[in-house]
Order: structure tokens, then C-alpha cells, then sequence
């Protein structure tokens, strides 16, 4: 049990999305971000995580540096927050999300896998909440 002053995960989790959430807000992307937040995790349960990040970043089209649109913002947001999760709950402390899941064990993708999920409810919640439709 934690002590008193230190939050749960499942606390963590909710501040983490909450803060990414609200600084999405009036970014011309919101409404795209909300829309690929909500179907994510069933794309995870679907075709797995590694697929799913590889869709979000295959979608972002990195290597585009002119012209880019709001989809490909939205998505690559999306890509870099549950990136960002994963290393702050230590899943994959190290390195880019991509190279990390097809660097380590399976049971460290499961895991990943798992703690996505969880993640993303409260993303999807936060962004039902605050995001525009």
C-alpha cells in the first residue's frame, strides 16, 4: 500500500492523461486526437499494441515536414503521449516506443499491452470531457 502522500498508479495514470488532455485543448487537432483516442484501444485489442503504434506512426508521417495536417498532428500526438506513458510508468523506461517493442521480451510487450489499455481509459474519458467533438 502506498504511503500516504504518494499517488497510486491507477492516480498517476488519470493526472498523466489529464495533463496531456488539457494541453491538447484549442490545438487545431483536438477534435482528430478525441476521434483516434476512442477507437485506439480497440484497435490494440484487435491487432496488438506494436501494430496499433505503428498505424499512429505510419499515420504521422514524420518524414512529411511540409504541409502537414491536423490528422497527422493528431496522430503523432497521440503516438508521443502513450510513448511517454510507458516510460514514465517504467514499462519501457528506454529508448523510442517502436525499438523497445520489438526489442524486449514478450512478456514485457503483455505488459506494455496491459498498461496501455488502462492508460488509454482515462485518455478517452479526459478527452470525451475536455476535447471538442
Amino acid at each position: 500500500m502506498p504511503a500516504s502522500n504518494e499517488l497510486t498508479l491507477e492516480q498517476r495514470r488519470a493526472k498523466h492523461a489529464l495533463e496531456k488532455v488539457k494541453s491538447i485543448r484549442d490545438k487545431k487537432y483536438e477534435s482528430k486526437f478525441r476521434s483516434y483516442v476512442e477507437r485506439l484501444p480497440s484497435m490494440i485489442v484487435m491487432n496488438g499494441l506494436g501494430q496499433a503504434m505503428a498505424f499512429e506512426l505510419a499515420c504521422a508521417e514524420l518524414g512529411k515536414t511540409e504541409n502537414r495536417t491536423s490528422e497527422m498532428e493528431a496522430h503523432n500526438e497521440l503516438y508521443k503521449i502513450v510513448e511517454s506513458w510507458l516510460k514514465e510508468c517504467k514499462v519501457y523506461p528506454n529508448g523510442n516506443l517502436i525499438e523497445s517493442i520489438v526489442e524486449n521480451e514478450q512478456e514485457t510487450y503483455i505488459r506494455a499491452q496491459a498498461e496501455s489499455l488502462a492508460y488509454l481509459e482515462w485518455l478517452k474519458k479526459f478527452s470525451q470531457a475536455y476535447l471538442k467533438q
